[in-house]
């Protein structure tokens, strides 16, 4: 009989817990999975002797609730520039990201850009 009070008493507890820790449970189990939606680039933050590119685009959260991490590179002359930004996410949220790269030049090479995504915590790519 007191076996059978034990046991019960042990169920109801894994219960409360499992209840009460049911958010990071869910976020462990369904990590976010951060996708880029769209990027482009341009100099329309650039000034008469001040040239900069800015990246813009947005990104999608097609997991769970989390922070992820964008990452925009700039490359001009063999240079890589690298600017990053912390996200939280919800669930099948999108959101707009933009960087302003004020170290490429004017009168050098065309830069170029790429942008990824990954979930903080993770090595990324």
């Amino acid at each position: 009989m007191k076996r059978k009070y034990i046991f019960i008493g042990i169920i109801i507890i894994i219960g409360i817990l499992l209840i009460a820790n049911y958010q990071s449970i869910f976020k462990s189990i369904v990590p976010p999975m951060p996708e880029i939606v769209q990027s482009s680039a341009d100099g329309t933050s650039s000034t008469l002797f001040n040239y900069k590119m800015k990246v813009i685009g947005s990104v999608i959260n097609k997991g769970g609730d989390g922070y992820v991490v964008v990452k925009a590179y700039a490359q001009q002359s063999g240079n890589t520039f690298e600017k990053s930004k912390q996200i939280y996410l919800l669930a099948y949220q999108t959101e707009e990201f933009e960087f302003v790269f004020d170290e490429v030049k004017l009168l050098k090479k065309e830069p170029t850009y790429y942008v990824e995504t990954f979930v903080l915590g993770s090595l990324g790519y």
